[in-house]
């Protein structure tokens, strides 16, 4: 009998105030049935769910059974995203360079006096709250600078809100089309972009779009502004939902918090560890191309189906004790990130900001706490939506 999943449900309590235990949420599905359907997901369509980190791994690797198109034929599309091999290959070797170490590296430079800032003022308050005052500024005014943007941020920010909420923060499936009202709202302002590097060219990101090509030809207009929307929706809410994770951990475990203020050098291992048993996106659609089997259940060509990253990282056929967290796991391969072709371009960038958060935020107090009711986003994305700190400066 195939499991009929309802993480509305399964979620609710969490949304009362009470501690993520993903390891608990998850437990009985994955010891049960593996591979679920969740009933009408916003209005839409069925979707099959995969939850086994082994049966998560194969089909993320699997482009040619489980498409990442999944909007409508000639509807619009977030690229690289949606697309597949070969356009998706040529699109990432346009991307792939602004992201290597040396430009994390030197975006990390420009932003730290930024987090500083963020920081220093919700410390002098002495109050603030941690996710609206400081985790998603600071990861849309990173995206804006390594875009290179001059309109003010909050325009990002708010379309970017918007078209989460639209999409369901992923669980738009098979046939349902990205909203159009949205998507021409953001256009005149990526557009002016492009015109600006078409005149002049530099070294950012937007000016490799702009002189760069895809399979011998050069990218238009429409494909440019579809790879920009797509850093602003990979990156935006999912590096906020990464720091607060982790920052309401360590708000919550006192000495997990010391530790580290002690110990900075561990920092990196907390950052992987919050990813793995907290992942951000839960989960990330696919389309069916063909009939297959999963765990004796047949899931058919056309069926939208989603890769549950967070049953996957907490599965106990892959990871020793998965609801503890351990600074010393070894080894660390989560699937926070993905897995295969479509693994986030953004992630070290991503990974930067956390890091540097953290280590910004225990440098610069003597501890902080809860100061009020903590409000999350369970599924699809694992966020902290409200989180009100005090906290103790450092002397």
């Amino acid at each position: 009998m195939v499991q009929t999943w309802e993480p509305d449900n399964a979620f609710d309590a969490l949304t009362n105030g009470e501690e993520w235990d993903g390891s608990r949420v998850y437990a009985d599905l994955l010891a049960r049935s593996p591979v679920a359907v969740l009933k009408g997901s916003r209005g839409g369509n069925d979707m099959w769910g995969l939850f086994r980190s082994e049966d998560i791994e194969h089909a993320a690797r699997d482009h040619e059974t489980f498409s990442n198109v999944t909007v409508p034929e000639g509807a619009p599309r977030i690229i690289p995203l949606m697309v597949d091999p070969p356009e998706h290959t040529g699109y990432r070797r346009v991307i792939n360079p602004f992201f290597a170490p040396k430009s994390v590296k030197a975006m990390e430079e420009q932003m730290r006096p930024i987090a500083i800032d963020l920081i220093d003022r919700m410390i002098r308050a002495g109050e603030a709250d941690l996710s609206q005052d400081y985790a998603y500024q600071i990861s849309i005014r990173t995206l804006c600078r390594f875009l290179r943007v001059k309109e003010d941020w909050s325009i990002y920010n708010d379309w970017s809100r918007e078209m989460e909420d639209a999409t369901g923060a992923g669980t738009t499936g098979a046939g349902q089309g990205l909203p159009m009202e949205l998507l021409t709202r953001i256009f005149p302002y990526i557009q002016g972009l492009i015109d600006e590097r078409r005149a002049n060219p530099s070294d950012d990101v937007i000016s490799g779009f702009v002189t760069g090509q895809v399979n011998g030809k050069p990218l238009d207009d429409q494909t440019i502004i579809q790879l920009v929307m797509a850093i602003i929706m990979a990156g935006k809410s999912t590096t906020a939902s990464g720091i607060g994770n982790l920052v309401l951990r360590l708000a919550r475990e006192p000495s997990l918090q010391q530790f580290l203020r002690e110990n900075p050098d561990r920092i990196p291992d907390a950052v992987e560890e919050s990813l793995r048993i907290e992942s951000p996106q839960q989960e990330m659609p696919r389309k069916a191309t063909r009939d297959v089997e999963i765990g004796g259940v047949l899931i058919k060509q056309g069926d939208s189906v989603f890769l549950n990253y967070g049953s996957g990282n907490l599965d106990p056929d892959r990871w020793d004790q998965p609801g503890k967290f351990d600074l010393d796991r070894k080894p660390r391969q989560h699937l926070a990130f993905g897995r295969g072709m479509h693994t986030c371009f953004g992630a070290p960038l991503g990974r930067m900001q956390m890091k540097m958060t953290v280590e910004e935020l225990l440098a610069r107090t003597k501890s902080f706490e809860l100061a009020g009711p903590v409000r999350r986003l369970t599924w699809p994305r694992l966020s902290v939506e409200a989180m009100p700190l005090r906290f103790v400066a450092a002397d």
